[in-house]
């Protein structure tokens, strides 16, 4: 079976490397190919590993879109990691029942929970019916979390065979292989060291970063630093959050606006103490598997899914909504991550696991 790999090059330059060298590691490249449609974001310093022959570039779907489409006819399975097409793409599809079959998505959290286009019009519902049309009609769905699954079944009521595969980032990343001595929360508190807080990973605006910001306002004159990933995604949102963080805090925040290479970045993880994810969907996974790894203090919402999914792994996730009444004592109170550190280093530094979920994935006969 000959399998084709999509990614957007605008926004998956991350997962996509460490991915492609899964793929090339355990599976080969006679029977997978990887085609990467956009071009990358400028802000980016990371780029698609050039050299392998198996990666086709195209630079927009749109503009090129009979030179795909028929690239793709070529392939038994085509892998979309992340929907990222707009609905007249989809609507191609959907009037191409050929290639519609051989689909496989990957969801990465937006393209399943944020889909819809807002509006009344009769565009938007024509929008919203593309949308929903495509996803219900695809023959292979592919939850990285797996509260996702049964939000799938319930939002679309698809027939489509359902599986749960996280991605491999983790077999890869330097925390898990060597000590990178971050300083215990706890420690940092006895000593009276200043506490460095994390909110979010990216511009994405369910993150609420600005009602965080406000509920943090109370801690301002404590000794604290606040970092806020800023580097990809809604750049636009982006801005407001770094003009409300600087107005707000001064110079007690960092906006990160360029994008740091893997090994960096886990550094930078390393030194935080306090990560705040302020969102009810899933969202960050690449961030959150370390921060659990190195039993960071993390705060969600109480009720959204990843808080829920979380604490049933054994991982200590406090209540986000309870920090507006909390002193800094109680923010900064450590909190046991033993059982969550277990968790994750059994789930995401396990190979055999992870070349088992995919490889179910690649040799589903589609119904």
């Amino acid at each position: 079976m000959r399998i084709l790999h999509i990614f957007s090059g605008t926004d998956s330059n991350l997962v996509a490397k460490d991915y492609i060298r899964f793929i090339q590691e355990n599976f080969g490249s006679d029977n997978h190919s990887i085609a990467v449609i956009g071009k990358p974001e400028v802000n980016t310093n990371i780029s698609f590993p050039r050299n392998l022959a198996a990666i086709k570039y195209f630079d927009s779907y749109s503009k090129k879109l009979i030179e795909i489409h028929r690239y793709f006819s070529k392939f038994d399975k085509l892998i979309f990691h992340s929907l990222f097409i707009g609905p007249g793409i989809m609507a191609v599809f959907l009037v191409t029942p050929s290639l519609l079959k051989k689909i496989v998505w990957v969801e990465w959290g937006y393209d399943l929970y944020n889909w819809r286009v807002k509006g009344s019009n009769i565009k938007s519902g024509l929008v919203n019916t593309i949308h929903y049309s495509f996803r219900m009609r695809i023959k292979h769905f592919v939850a990285i979390f797996p509260p996702d699954m049964e939000l799938y079944k319930r939002e679309f009521k698809s027939n489509a065979q359902i599986f749960y595969a996280s991605y491999v980032n983790g077999l890869y990343d330097q925390i898990y292989i060597r000590d990178l001595n971050s300083i215990p929360l706890s420690e940092k508190v006895r000593t009276g060291d200043c506490i460095n807080i994390l909110i979010g990973h990216s511009c994405d605006p369910n993150l609420n970063h600005i009602k965080v910001l406000e509920d943090l306002l109370q801690f301002k004159n404590e000794n604290i630093k606040i970092y806020i990933p800023l580097s990809y995604g809604n750049m636009e949102n982006g801005d407001q959050v770094e003009a409300k963080a600087k107005y707000l805090f001064g110079d007690k925040v960092t906006c990160l606006r360029d994008m740091m290479d893997r090994d960096r970045y886990m550094e930078f993880l390393s030194t935080i103490d306090i990560a705040i994810f302020n969102t009810q969907r899933q969202l960050g996974l690449g961030n959150l598997a370390p921060l659990r790894y190195m039993e960071k203090k993390i705060f969600m919402p109480e009720g959204s899914a990843m808080y829920h999914h979380f604490r049933s792994e054994g991982a200590d996730i406090c209540d986000y909504n309870a920090i507006k009444t909390m002193d800094f004592k109680s923010f900064t109170q450590p909190v046991d991550m033993k059982k969550a550190k277990e968790f994750v280093k059994s789930k995401v530094t396990n190979m055999n696991m992870k070349i088992e979920m995919w490889s179910k994935i690649f040799n589903a006969p589609f119904k």
